[in-house]
């Protein structure tokens, strides 16, 4: 089972690394958010984060002075406009970066710059000679709040884009925006995704107290790019970005694109700036047109400011976007889809893709969270589109006890099967699915990089990957093993 698995280009796995140098630096990166810290903490450390972001960057040179930038909020489909909106920017001749999270099974994902993704030798070089910087902050905590690992890749992504010389960051937002760490660049352009309910105990407990942190991303006398909404959230980004001198362009949903279906063939966006034809991507799904709506709308919105971006680049950049983890077809036989939905809307927006996508197939669910996030909503929405549901933990430390999942499955109607190991539960869904089924593995980008790192196995590659039959997950840890820097899942 599993032969026919389909190629995929990411760096190797950080348990395959074969620099121990690399290993240890990312050690490091982690260790920052180890402490255990309570709510209030977390409270503070976040209005704090500005401050210290801001410091530790005039620490290191205020590299993120070297390079424009563009800003990417939203709940979900922040990383895929992240991707294509590079993709177009690559294609009209720029040296673009690229800073996204999570990553799916190697760090060195997070970070892209000049059409390749960071090496070891160079994270570990700029891990280093930050150094001094993260310990004279470090220093300051009291007054500055404790660095995070999120805080200190952030730097250390601004860092590599500006010794390698890019002209234009893409910079996907952590969490909300207003307080986020991407926060201190000073953006040309920002883009505003879908905004649902998620991070409720940092960005607050209403769409309008979540939606007013994600406009915090805008800036006086640039552009924001909005997705559609709902009113509530609509009509917030509207006025915070009014308040700040921002002009927002809207995409519609009920006229973001036309022709071809939301899974294949060519199609037409219509944006608030002018329509752009025979356009294709290798992303599917409703949502992802309308991804390219906005990422569309921006590169053009960059063309009137200055940064020529023709038609045929646009094109060119939204076919030739790769984007693994989302909704990616990872096996044709049995088929087998993975999807890094983690939240209510973009479980929605799952459900609508399986629907358009996938008619009438049967479906298998193997289901993995984390702890942070709300099954409930998940399921809600995933429910009505599946037939069977297994449930599994992947490695990462606040990855969902197998117990408590399955209780949110049984509440949403169906009586789930529990296989612990995600190996195991994959190769347990290709034998009870049938033939004209399909698996679907979704619930946490962590799991998804769980099961690429088990295929990568399959393939031939070193390493046991996310966990042999038999063998227990664990956290995620970074082993040696012996694969270089160049990228895997290749023929």
């Amino acid at each position: 089972m599993g032969s026919g698995i389909v190629p995929w280009r990411l760096p190797p796995p950080d348990t395959y690394a074969s620099s121990d140098a690399y290993g240890a630096a990312i050690q490091r990166l982690y260790a920052f958010s180890e402490t255990p810290r309570t709510s209030a903490d977390v409270q503070l450390g976040r209005l704090r984060k500005l401050d210290r972001m801001k410091t530790l960057l005039d620490l290191l040179g205020a590299p993120q002075a070297r390079f424009a930038a563009i800003l990417v909020a939203g709940t979900k489909g922040k990383g895929s406009m992240a991707a294509l909106l590079t993709s177009i920017l690559e294609a009209a001749g720029y040296r673009v970066g690229r800073y996204t999270q999570p990553h799916l099974y190697s760090y060195r994902e997070r970070i892209w710059a000049c059409g390749r993704y960071v090496g070891q030798d160079e994270l570990v070089e700029e891990a280093q000679s930050m150094e001094g910087a993260v310990a004279l902050v470090q220093r300051a905590a009291s007054e500055l709040g404790p660095l995070t690992t999120f805080d200190a890749g952030t730097a250390l992504a601004l860092l590599h884009f500006s010794r390698v010389g890019v002209q234009i960051a893409v910079v996907e937002v952590g969490v909300g925006g207003a307080n986020d760490a991407t926060n201190v660049l000073e953006p040309i352009l920002a883009l505003i995704g879908p905004v649902g309910m998620d991070h409720t105990s940092t960005l607050g407990p209403t769409l309008t107290h979540i939606a007013r942190e994600k406009a915090g991303v805008a800036r006086c006398g640039i552009p924001v790019v909005m997705a559609p909404q709902e009113s509530e959230v609509q009509r917030t980004i509207r006025e915070a970005a009014s308040a700040r001198g921002a002009r927002v362009f809207e995409v519609d949903r009920a006229s973001a694109w036309s022709g071809g279906s939301p899974c294949m063939g060519r199609f037409t966006v219509h944006g608030p700036c002018a329509d752009v034809a025979d356009l294709q991507t290798s992303l599917a799904g409703r949502f992802q047109r309308e991804n390219v709506a906005m990422t569309v709308t921006a590169a053009q919105l960059l063309d009137a400011r200055g940064w020529s971006i023709p038609e045929d680049a646009i094109r060119q950049g939204v076919a030739s976007v790769h984007w693994p983890g989302r909704f990616q077809t990872v096996v044709t036989q049995p088929l087998t889809v993975v999807d890094g939905a983690h939240n209510g809307p973009a479980a929605r927006a799952l459900a609508a893709t399986v629907r358009e996508c996938l008619p009438a197939r049967p479906v298998t669910l193997v289901l993995g969270m984390t702890i942070d996030k709300d099954a409930h909503a998940f399921m809600e929405e995933v429910a009505p589109v599946v037939d069977r549901v297994i449930v599994t933990r992947g490695r990462h430390q606040r990855s969902t006890h197998t117990s408590a999942l399955a209780e949110v499955v049984r509440r949403a109607g169906v009586e789930p099967r529990i296989t612990p190991i995600p190996a195991d539960a994959v190769e347990d869904a290709w034998a009870i699915t049938p033939t004209d089924g399909v698996t679907l593995v979704s619930g946490s980008l962590f799991l998804v990089g769980d099961v690429l790192e088990w295929l990568l196995g399959r393939m031939g590659m070193r390493g046991q990957g996310s966990g042999a039959r038999g063998q227990e997950p664990g956290d995620r840890a970074v082993r040696g093993q012996g694969l270089g820097d160049g990228e895997v899942g290749e023929p």
